[in-house]
């Protein structure tokens, strides 16, 4: 009965003596943290879901959108504001896909920044995002004491 039970035991045990422990990453694939100009995914963009953000007086004083590309099959975030963001004051959108929890902001290489005093948009680098993969797109209009955001559904 003691040999049964090592040799069950170590049955048990052989697929974590092999193959180390099971963990779970985030994916990787070709497109992913690729600027959506990469190979002209961004000719066959449509806005999938969009979420306005709105100030205090609920007032639209931006769009964030998650963008889908049918040809490369990726997804990215973009957010506008309403008019150039001034002095002091921020925006940026962040993709993320929801089967890995990989998350790409403007900021992220494959992105063009942050939106600055001046400026009214900024993109995302991209995220795989064929079936069953899903996404969404988060915004943020922010400064000193002010902060402002919105979420897309997930596409």
């Amino acid at each position: 009965m003691k040999k049964l039970f090592i040799k069950v035991s170590f049955l048990l045990l052989l697929p974590f003596l092999v193959f180390g422990t099971i963990t779970t990453h985030a994916e990787n694939h070709s497109y992913d943290g690729k600027s959506p100009y990469y190979n002209d995914c961004a000719s066959s963009a449509s806005t999938k879901a969009s979420a306005n953000l709105v100030n205090e007086n609920n007032k639209k004083i931006g769009v964030v959108e998650l963008k889908f590309s049918s040809t490369c099959k990726t997804a990215w975030a973009k957010i506008t504001m309403d008019s150039k963001v001034p002095s002091g004051f921020e925006a940026n959108a962040e993709v993320t896909r929801n089967t890995d929890g990989k998350r790409l902001s403007c900021e992220s290489s494959g992105g063009n920044g942050k939106v600055i005093a001046g400026q009214t948009s900024c993109y995302t680098p991209m995220v795989y995002d064929l079936d069953p993969r899903s996404s969404y797109a988060f915004g943020k209009y922010y400064g000193s004491n002010y902060n402002v955001w919105a979420t897309t559904a997930s596409y």
